[in-house]
């Protein structure tokens, strides 16, 4: 039978071999506890913490307990701002730099000085460990405070706790393990950034080699359009914090309805929302064309609440946005120069839909599409005629939604 150290050495040597192939951190760490359970440390519940680096969320966590599904968990950069993070052990053990935390939970010693710690004592475990490791996650300095790191908690239910020997092990596992999932959440990090300042399509292209200028492929898409109306006339008149909450509401009425009907904001130019759902080869595209326009639906429903909210509060301002949507060929790739690149879709149904945003201002609609986009609900939209878009040869025939609330009124062109 091999020895308690020889087991924890072929365990660090399984983990640094995990750690060359790119591992899912979740699926690591729920297989860590997992042997750490098998050669005897009776581990029966853990969690693993680490700070990321993304626009909405600041840490991220794994929670494992013997016996159910492996859970991850985001937490939001106000989630964290609460009591109940503030009154836990990790917190504590963040603002105080600390290497260990060590709780008895039951006998002589117990020391039950936290409300998670309350709960777990309820649920009949013995001793509670946080052990923390100090890591550079890309370029995340300070954590609530506290030294960055990865910080473990582990719990076990068996009478009388964790030996000491449990306790060196942990530690010691817990350093190889820091050094093996450090690449795997600087992944995390890098594809995270690259989704929402790329988009899904655009960064697993970008992150699969798609890099060179020039790079690129010809796919199909429903393209959206969307702009706020007066924008000129606004940032001018308000004051630089209230419009950027104007804006904030706009791009919540506009982006968020798109990316939850399954799109992807593309760019936003100046003001302007320019999105797509790509159709999969072979598909003709007729629910790409219906979610874009649920998504269109929900804009203009959302449009209606945020003026509600900003009257309610006496804010300035008002939202009047337009939609233009068609679909067809584009080009999506590599553009720029070799040391300033963006990824972006460029062809003719691009500049079309900027063109019907153009011709909306003039005729008053709010949402304007081809009669190729409406063929997918054609009950769901009205005929207005051909017109002419500038720098296109030949008129194109345009639709109108059936019901139109008339999201805004003509205006000037200058926007």
């Amino acid at each position: 039978m091999m020895s308690h150290n020889t087991l924890i050495s072929e365990l660090e040597t399984w983990m640094l071999r995990e750690a060359v192939s790119d591992p899912d951190i979740v699926k690591l760490f729920g297989a860590l506890c997992m042997r750490l359970h098998g050669i005897g440390i009776p581990v029966e519940r853990a969690a693993l913490t680490w700070p990321t680096l993304h626009p909405e969320f600041q840490a991220e966590q794994i929670y494992w307990k013997m016996g159910a599904e492996i859970e991850l968990f985001q937490y939001r950069h106000d989630g964290l701002v609460s009591g109940v993070f503030e009154a836990s052990p990790i917190h504590h053990v963040l603002v105080n730099r600390l290497r260990t935390l060590r709780r008895r939970l039951t006998g002589t010693e117990a020391m039950v000085d936290f409300p998670v710690l309350v709960e777990l004592a309820a649920d009949g475990y013995t001793d509670y460990l946080v052990v923390a490791a100090e890591l550079a996650i890309a370029k995340v300095l300070e954590f609530r405070g506290g030294a960055v790191g990865v910080m473990a908690s582990w719990a076990t239910k068996r009478s009388g706790g964790f030996s000491s020997e449990d306790i060196a092990a942990l530690m010691r596992i817990q350093r190889v393990f820091t050094v093996a999932c450090h690449a795997s959440i600087q992944s995390r990090v890098m594809v995270n950034l690259a989704q929402v300042y790329l988009g899904r399509t655009a960064s697993r292209k970008v992150l699969s080699g798609t890099v060179q200028r020039g790079d690129g492929d010809v796919i199909r898409a429903v393209v959206w359009y969307s702009d706020l109306r007066g924008s000129t006339r606004l940032s001018n008149a308000m004051a630089p914090q209230d419009y950027l909450q104007l804006l904030r509401s706009y791009y919540d009425c506009t982006a968020q309805p798109v990316m939850d009907e399954g799109g992807e904001v593309f760019e936003f130019i100046g003001d302007a929302v320019l999105a797509i759902f790509p159709i999969p080869e072979g598909e003709a595209g007729a629910e790409q064309m219906r979610a874009a326009t649920r998504a269109m639906e929900r804009a203009l429903v959302l449009r209606e609440a945020a003026m509600a909210d900003r009257e309610g509060r006496g804010l300035p301002g008002e939202i009047r946005f337009s939609v233009a949507m068609t679909v067809g060929e584009m080009m999506f790739g590599n553009i720029g120069v070799p040391e300033r690149l963006t990824f972006s879709c460029i062809g003719r149904v691009v500049n079309m839909v900027a063109r019907l945003d153009e011709l909306s201002r003039d005729i008053g609609r709010a949402v304007l599409v081809t009669r190729e986009m409406a063929e997918a609900e054609p009950e769901h939209w009205v005929p207005i005629g051909t017109h002419a878009l500038r720098d296109f040869d030949e008129p194109v025939e345009l639709m109108a939604r059936a019901c139109d609330r008339d999201a805004f009124v003509p205006l000037a062109k200058s926007a």
